[in-house]
């Protein structure tokens, strides 16, 4: 991690820049889309010395920049930009209390190191007017051309030597106040930078008179009056199409091609009060905007658009943006706005592959959205089609203290449809220091603080009413504040698992790798996490639901308890074992040779597989390569003859980075069962050390709740409470890993009824009736 060294030149704050935090920052980047928490670096003693008390508003004004500033940036400001905003964001979520371990110092080292960046960043950012009243009045600034694709008039007001201050202004020319001065606060002797942000600015020449009070001062202010030109605009219609040539809500994004200025579309959905206030932090925001992390070019901000608009905009060339989920190709078109005419534009959605059709439907286990009326519906219902998500699964939020994201009801009366899109409320309960757990297709919600910590008895109350329980961020087990492998080793040998989401954001099979190779069997999923991990559908999870009859939930649901599934974030996949299906089991009377067959397809210069291979026991046993240039579709087609029970899937990665990965196909002898002896040995000590870190967590919540320092602790309170049933469901599953151990020892297989057979009836020793 680098230094960055604190200089004081003619009394002003300035920090030299050294850019050497760039693996700190690429971390945060990387890893704070991706779910509710992020690991990030501690700072050292020495590096929290260094820093210094903030300025005043400069994380809103850096919010501006990034927003408005980035086309308009050379390579090295640009890294700057990209810097100062990974580290704002880093604050900010240690602030939030995102991040166990890392405190209010923390976050200041953060927010240090980002304004140390912006202000390199001003030195050199271009058409900043500066204003000096140090010497008086400085001479009159000749009228400013404005553009109004850039949105944004940056000022530097100087009126002393003291630390830097920064403001965000907003300025309405529609506000009939021209004779009364608009007033924007400035620093006492100090430099304060303004970033002002026009709208509706006319044509002609406008004048405005300007007060710059400093604040707190009872001096009267500088009087100031700015001059503007703008560029005439023109009219931009918007008009797309599904392929039957109907109008559908899809994501969008106009962009000035010059200033790099987002245009809000006109009617685009504010979704941010079914959201929550999580979207008006500055890794999510500025704006209704969402941000849609998908491999490529194409990943940024978008806007929901439910039907087709018309809007004034800048003149000049634009980018239009639009994306219709993965299975249509994406739409990318540069048009020039002339003042004072109009521009029409229809775009027609077209397919590069048809997954209904093969009796494949998308879904996502893992939406937050407030879902209480009509209006709520509505917005979310146009969320899903535009992300074209077949179930998207509305998750109720709950922690040890209270709940988030209400949803009016559970059950058949509340599903909410639109053809062949549902939105079906669930819940993401529990969440503690045993791991986050999902609950799908709910008839009543599954809560009882007195049972928080107790997942078994959870899961019974949702398999009772014919859900299905879960457990979420499976694929970010690098995320340790989440304790998702606590969950795992716990509750995995209950016989009580539906499914893992392996995929969010990024696909991570470790864990998903070592429960399999234990030999339990293990339902692939994936999660968006929204509004946390970006937008609905970014990541998904296809059910196999076959092609005759209509398309329904129950039908999804059930395939996905089946584990007939793939995850994807763009590539697609078709997996078969002598005909078998991903879920499905082989039974082996001998060893005998079988088919294995496996074909991917994605989008050429996108999603196109250039790496499709076949996984035994977590080891690449078969691999194919494209043969030459890339190519739209790879088969990877080979014989087999298993001599002992195993399990098989299938991966693909993508041009773009995508990656799909199935569920496994399972081939068991009988007697046997598909573990792999050759790696459950570590695998097992692993588990036994998680259980050994359950019981240290659940001493020390203990610890902290007989210390009585705050009884309103509920974090600790329920593990502390609930202590004695989580010991004896720990030794259970003690008792499960050390008879594999054993057996490992001895050197012959497992009986046939395998590890989730052995503990079924684990999952009814519970304290209490659920629901």
């Amino acid at each position: 991690m680098g230094k960055t060294k604190l200089v004081r030149d003619g009394g002003h704050l300035c920090r030299r820049l050294l850019l050497t935090f760039i693996s700190a920052a690429a971390l945060i980047r990387a890893t704070c889309s991706h779910c509710h928490d992020f690991d990030l670096p501690k700072p050292s003693p020495q590096q929290l010395a260094q820093v210094q008390p903030p300025l005043n508003g400069s994380q809103e004004f850096a919010g501006e920049i990034v927003a408005h500033m980035r086309n308009r940036l050379n390579q090295e400001q640009t890294l700057l930009l990209d810097n100062l905003e990974d580290q704002f964001s880093a604050a900010e979520k240690i602030r939030a209390g995102s991040l166990r371990g890392l405190g209010a110092l923390d976050a200041g080292y953060f927010h240090w190191q980002a304004e140390g960046r912006l202000l390199g960043l001003l030195k050199g950012i271009p058409d900043l007017v500066e204003l000096d009243f140090r010497q008086g009045r400085p001479k009159p600034v000749q009228p400013l051309e404005l553009d109004q694709r850039y949105g944004l008039l940056l000022l530097k007001v100087v009126t002393g030597d003291g630390p830097p201050h920064f403001r965000v202004h907003e300025m309405n020319m529609t506000t009939e106040r021209d004779r009364a001065p608009y007033t924007i606060l400035i620093g006492s002797n100090a430099t304060t930078y303004i970033a002002v942000k026009l709208e509706q600015v006319p044509s002609d020449l406008t004048l405005v008179h300007v007060t710059f009070q400093e604040e707190g001062s009872d001096r009267r202010g500088i009087v100031w009056t700015l001059a503007f030109h703008s560029k005439p605009g023109g009219q931009v219609s918007i008009r797309v199409l599904d392929e039957d040539g109907q109008p559908v809500p899809v994501l969008l994004r106009l962009t000035s091609v010059a200033g790099g200025r987002l245009a809000e579309p006109a009617g685009a959905l504010d979704l941010s009060p079914m959201l929550n206030d999580v979207t008006s932090l500055p890794i999510y925001g500025p704006g209704r905007g969402y941000m849609v992390y998908i491999p490529g070019p194409f990943q940024g901000r978008y806007w929901v658009v439910p039907r087709p608009f018309d809007m004034p905009l800048a003149s000049g060339e634009w980018d239009v943006h639009i994306i219709h989920g993965i299975e249509y190709e994406p739409i990318r078109e540069r048009f020039d706005v002339q003042a004072g005419k109009w521009v029409h534009k229809t775009y027609r959605l077209k397919r590069w592959t048809n997954m209904p059709r093969r009796g494949w439907y998308s879904g996502d286990d893992h939406v937050h959205s407030r879902l209480m009326s009509s209006e709520d519906a509505e917005k979310l219902m146009a969320f899903t089609r535009a992300a074209d998500i077949h179930v998207s699964n509305v998750l109720e939020m709950g922690n040890e203290m209270r709940t988030w994201y209400a949803q009016r009801g559970f059950g058949p009366e509340f599903h909410v449809q639109e053809g062949n899109h549902w939105l079906i409320p669930g819940q993401e309960d529990p969440r503690s220091m045993l791991g986050h757990a999902i609950g799908l297709n709910l008839r009543s919600k599954v809560r009882d603080l007195e049972h928080y910590c107790l997942n078994d008895w959870i899961a019974e109350g949702i398999h009772r009413q014919g859900g299905l329980y879960g457990h979420t961020h499976v694929g970010n087990s690098e995320v340790k504040t989440l304790f998702t492998e606590r969950q795992m080793a716990l509750f995995t040998p209950m016989n009580m698992v539906d499914f893992n989401s392996i995929l969010q954001n990024r696909l991570g099979v470790d864990l998903f790798y070592n429960y399999l190779n234990l030999g339990f069997k293990m339902t692939a999923s994936a999660g968006s996490d929204t509004p946390y991990g970006g937008t609905v559908g970014s990541v998904r999870v296809y059910a196999h639901c076959g092609s005759r009859g209509p398309f329904s939930p129950a039908r999804w649901f059930d395939a996905l308890k089946r584990g007939c599934t793939f995850v994807t974030t763009g590539p697609m996949l078709d997996f078969r074992v002598e005909g078998a299906r991903p879920g499905e089991e082989i039974v082996m009377s001998k060893p005998r040779p079988m088919r294995v067959t496996i074909r991917a397809w994605g989008l050429p210069g996108a999603s196109a597989p250039v790496e499709l291979r076949l996984i035994q026991f977590g080891r690449v046993i078969k691999e194919v390569l494209p043969a030459g240039k890339a190519t739209a579709e790879l088969k990877l087609e080979t014989m087999i003859t298993p001599e002992q029970s195993c399990w098989l899937a299938a991966q693909v990665r993508g041009a773009n980075g995508s990656v799909a990965h199935t569920t496994p196909i399972y081939l068991v002898k009988p007697g046997t069962r598909f573990w792999d002896p050759t790696q459950a040995g570590p695998i097992l000590k692993g588990q036994l050390k998680l259980l050994d870190e359950i019981e240290q967590a659940v001493a020390e919540a203990e610890q902290a709740m007989k210390r009585g320092n705050n009884p309103f602790d509920y974090w600790n309170r329920w593990p502390a409470e609930q202590a004695p049933q989580i010991r004896e469901r720990v030794a259970r599953m003690r008792k499960v890993y050390l008879d594999m151990v054993a057996e490992l020892a001895g050197g012959r297989h497992p009986n046939s009824e395998g590890p989730r057979s052995a503990v079924a009836t684990g999952a009814q020793v519970s304290s209490g009736s659920p629901p």
